[in-house]
């Protein structure tokens, strides 16, 4: 079981998790795990730079705009950003270490986004949870997927 600290959030949500908010058939459980988990969620620099990306990846125009403001305004103003840290660099090196060792090496951002997951005690939300499989045969990352699944209150 995860140890956390009461004021720090608990959960860590991938970019899917959180440009799902966005969509105009947004998936229910996501909003709904994310509308009673709100002060408990941050994202990482790693997935804030994919949002980011995505949107400096778009044409000029209103859609872009909109999603400017999303992405600054209220997605910067509602959730943490966990920066990759050197405790997190230190586990991201062991992790690829391991997993080079067992034949299974990562992407290297989908090992640092678990790094900053493992090194603040967080469970990381995504719907890519394949992605995260060996890491978690190597550590004790927990991953939920809330397209699929509720979390426990």
């Amino acid at each position: 079981m995860i140890d956390y600290n009461e004021e720090d959030p608990h959960y860590l949500l991938d970019s899917n998790i959180v440009s799902e908010i966005i969509k105009r058939n947004a998936d229910f459980n996501v909003l709904k795990q994310i509308a009673a988990h709100n002060s408990d969620c941050a994202i990482c620099t790693p997935s804030w730079q994919e949002l980011l990306f995505g949107l400096y990846r778009l044409p000029d125009g209103m859609n872009k705009k909109y999603l400017e403001s999303f992405i600054k305004d209220d997605v910067h103003e509602n959730f943490k950003i966990k920066s990759f840290t050197e405790k997190a660099a230190d586990i991201q090196a062991q992790l690829r270490a391991k997993l080079e060792k067992n034949g299974k090496p990562t992407q290297k951002e989908d090992s640092m986004i678990a790094a900053i997951a493992l090194a603040n005690h967080m469970v990381l939300v995504t719907r890519n949870t394949k992605h995260f499989t060996a890491i978690q045969e190597v550590s004790d990352l927990q991953v939920e997927n809330w397209f699929e699944e509720a979390s426990p209150a």
